[in-house]
């Protein structure tokens, strides 16, 4: 039985690293360059990363800043076990240091970072504003800071067609998912984005639109749909039906054209300064 202690992610921590964490990295580190030209030429001296996972971005902060310290922040155990481990790996370990906590109420000082990052964790927080107000919190006076988050968006994908083709064919009935209700608190827009980085109190905003795109072979969907996207579905099957599924998917997607395996999403990428001096009401 799962740890009632346990977050979500940490039960689904390896599959999230190995097969779902380096479909959004690219985009992720979008945040660095953003703060980059707002920042000290030496880097932010103290640098939160607020649902840092695997340390995706907080690795590459400290590789880009060599004078840097960040704080990686994620309610995951599991999860920032393997970013001090891969900091470890690296001869980075000292400038990195791990608290569990929720964007929320994060586990810092008011004023302890020049600079606050998060990607794709926004939409997750029952609420968004509570946490960018905490940003607001941690960061000092003049300090930045920058996220990417998706943008709501039900645009179909030949791929996962396929697969619902695919799980009709095998007579497979999915699981209903339990988080099925969940609002998704993705942006409807940029402009939206920024909106609520200024209610906040931030300045200096600016929000875009961008996208994040993966290619996909038959094989990296099979495995990111059985381990991460479709993942209840074939926990719900005995080894010979998931062995047939994972057979019939990869069977039609090898009859498309590679394009309609390039997914494709779009996403906002925004940020903003925290004044240096109060705001007057």
């Amino acid at each position: 039985m799962p740890d009632p202690d346990e977050a979500p992610y940490d039960r689904w921590a390896t599959d999230y690293r190995d097969f779902w964490a380096p479909v959004i990295a690219p985009a992720s580190l979008r945040v660095l360059d953003r703060i980059a030209p707002l920042v000290a030429a030496t880097g932010p001296s103290t640098l939160a990363d607020v649902g840092a996972g695997t340390g995706t971005v907080a690795l590459a902060a400290l590789r880009r800043w060599p004078q840097a310290r960040v704080v990686a922040v994620d309610p995951a155990q599991k999860l920032l076990a393997m970013a001090r481990d891969a900091a470890r790996e690296e001869g980075i370990a000292e400038r990195l240091e791990t608290r569990a906590g929720e964007s929320a109420r994060l586990p810092l000082e008011d004023g302890s970072a020049d600079a606050a990052v998060s990607t794709f964790v926004l939409q997750l927080t029952p609420s968004r504003l509570a946490a960018l107000r905490e940003a607001y919190r941690v960061l000092r006076p003049g300090g930045v800071v920058a996220h990417v988050t998706w943008i709501i968006d039900d645009s179909p994908w030949e791929a996962e067609d396929v697969f619902d083709d695919a799980l009709d064919a095998l007579r497979i009935e999915p699981p209903e998912r339990p988080d099925g209700g969940d609002e998704d608190r993705s942006y409807v827009s940029a402009r939206s984005a920024a909106q609520e980085l200024r209610r906040i109190g931030f300045r200096e905003v600016q929000a875009d639109e961008a996208w994040i795109e993966h290619r996909f072979t038959p094989r990296t969907y099979v495995d990111l749909a059985e381990h991460w996207t479709e993942d209840d579905t074939f926990a719900s099957l005995d080894e010979p039906m998931r062995a047939r599924l994972r057979a019939e998917v990869e069977r039609r997607l090898d009859r498309l054209k590679p394009e309609a395996l390039l997914w494709r999403r779009p996403i906002v990428v925004a940020h903003g300064v925290k004044p240096r001096r109060p705001i007057s009401r």
